[in-house]
C-alpha cells in the first residue's frame, strides 16, 4: 500500500502544479526524515572516532591496534569531503558579457551574482555550492555548444532558479552526510577497490552486509529527498521558461539527448589530425539530423514517465507542466549588439575547449 502512495505522489506533485506553480518549500515530514537520516549518518560516523579513543584509553595492546585500525578508517571516510573544482574557473575580467547576461538573469529570479563561473568538458550544466557559502555555476562547453543563445538563457534560468530556491539537499548537514555515505561506500566497496578489501577480505559477508546497510541508508536519505528535489525541477523549469520562452525549454531538453552524437563527432573528427572545428561539425550534424529523427526523440520524452536519476521528475511530467504553462514571449532576451559579444565569448570558449578535448582523445588513441 505504501509503495501504491509513493508511486501516485509525482502525480499529486504534477496536478499540484498544472493548477498553481507554488515558489514555496514548505517544511514537510519527509524534510524532517531527511535530517533525522542525516544527523544519524554524522553520528554513527563520530561513533567510529569515540569507540577508537576508548581502545585507546585501555592498557591492550591489542585493542591498541584495533584502535589505529578505526581511527585509520574514520579519517579515511572524512578526508574525501574535499571537493575539487570540475573545471576552469573564468573570470570576469575574461568574459563580461557572459558575466553580465549571467547577473541580469539573477536579476531578475532574485538571485544575487554566482561568485563563479567554472567551464567543463563535460555535456552538462549545473550548479554548485562550495565552502562558505560560495556558489558556481558549471557549464559544459560541449553541451553549450549544441544551443542557441536562447537555449543557452533557458539552461542558465533553469540552474539559477535552483540557486533562488535552494532545497534541503543543499544543507550543510545533509550534504555533508550524503559525502560521508559515498565515502562509506568506496571504503567498503565489495568490487575491492575499498580499504577494506585487504583489511576485511575473509569476512566477504561482513563487507557485502555493510555494503547494503550503507547502500539502503543512501537510498533512504535520497528518497526522502525527492519530493521536494522535483518541486525545485518543476519551479526552474516554469522560470526558464517565463526568462527564455517556453520553446526554447523544449529544444533545450531535446538537445539534452544528443550526447551520443557529440561523443561520435568528437572521435571521428579526432581521427584527423589536422581537423580542429570540433564544435562546427557538431553543429553541422545536429542540423543534418532528419526530422523523423527529432520527431522520435520527442515522442519517446514525452512517454518517459521513469526518473533519470532519483530526485529528477518524469521527463514527461517536466514537458506536460511546460505545455500547461505556456510562455510565448521570453521576459529577457538580449539586443543583437550584446548578443554578438556573447557568441564572441562563447567562441573563445570553444577554441579552448576543443583544442583540450581534441589533443586528450588523440593522446588515448
Amino acid at each position: 500500500m505504501n509503495r501504491n502512495a509513493d508511486e501516485r505522489s509525482p502525480d499529486r506533485l504534477l496536478e499540484e502544479f498544472k493548477y498553481n506553480v507554488n515558489r514555496e518549500l514548505p517544511f514537510t515530514k519527509q524534510r524532517f526524515y531527511t535530517y533525522l537520516v542525516a544527523l544519524t549518518v554524522h553520528l554513527s560516523t563520530l561513533s567510529i572516532l569515540g569507540v577508537a579513543i576508548f581502545f585507546f584509553s585501555t592498557n591492550s595492546t591489542w585493542l591498541g591496534i584495533f584502535g589505529i585500525a578505526l581511527l585509520s578508517l574514520w579519517i579515511t571516510i572524512i578526508l574525501p569531503y574535499r571537493k575539487r573544482l570540475p573545471g576552469r574557473v573564468i573570470s570576469r575580467d575574461e568574459y563580461p558579457e557572459l558575466y553580465g547576461m549571467i547577473d541580469e538573469i539573477g536579476d531578475r529570479l532574485n538571485v544575487p551574482p554566482v561568485d563563479m563561473v567554472i567551464i567543463s568538458e563535460e555535456y552538462n550544466a549545473y550548479n554548485l555550492y562550495l565552502k562558505r557559502k560560495k556558489r558556481a555555476l558549471v557549464l559544459g562547453i560541449p553541451f553549450f555548444a549544441a544551443l542557441t543563445l536562447q537555449e543557452k538563457i533557458a539552461a542558465i534560468s533553469h540552474h539559477m532558479s535552483q540557486f533562488a530556491h535552494p532545497n534541503i539537499s543543499n544543507s550543510s548537514l545533509v550534504e555533508r552526510a550524503m559525502h560521508v555515505l559515498n565515502s562509506w561506500i568506496d571504503t567498503v566497496d565489495p568490487q575491492g577497490s575499498g580499504l577494506l578489501y585487504w583489511v576485511v577480505f575473509p569476512l566477504i559477508i561482513l563487507r557485502l552486509l555493510l555494503f547494503a546497510v550503507i547502500g539502503g541508508i543512501y537510498v533512504l536519505l535520497i528518497k526522502s529527498m525527492r519530493n521536494e528535489m522535483q518541486r525545485v525541477f518543476y519551479i526552474a523549469d516554469n522560470e526558464a521558461s517565463e526568462t527564455a520562452g517556453s520553446e526554447a525549454v523544449l529544444s533545450l531538453l531535446l538537445k539534452a539527448e544528443m550526447e551520443g552524437l557529440f561523443a561520435q563527432t568528437a572521435e571521428q573528427v579526432a581521427e584527423y589530425q589536422y581537423n580542429k572545428e570540433l564544435y562546427e561539425e557538431f553543429r553541422k550534424r545536429i542540423s543534418a539530423v532528419p526530422t523523423q529523427e527529432i520527431l522520435r526523440i520527442q515522442r519517446i520524452q514525452e512517454m518517459n514517465d521513469t526518473q533519470n536519476r532519483s530526485y529528477h521528475p518524469p521527463m514527461k511530467n517536466r514537458i506536460e507542466l511546460i505545455r500547461e504553462h505556456w510562455a510565448m514571449i521570453p521576459a529577457y532576451r538580449p539586443d543583437a549588439a550584446k548578443e554578438r559579444r556573447i557568441n564572441e565569448e562563447f567562441r573563445q570558449l570553444e577554441q579552448r575547449s576543443q583544442k583540450i578535448l581534441l589533443n586528450d582523445l588523440r593522446d588515448a588513441s
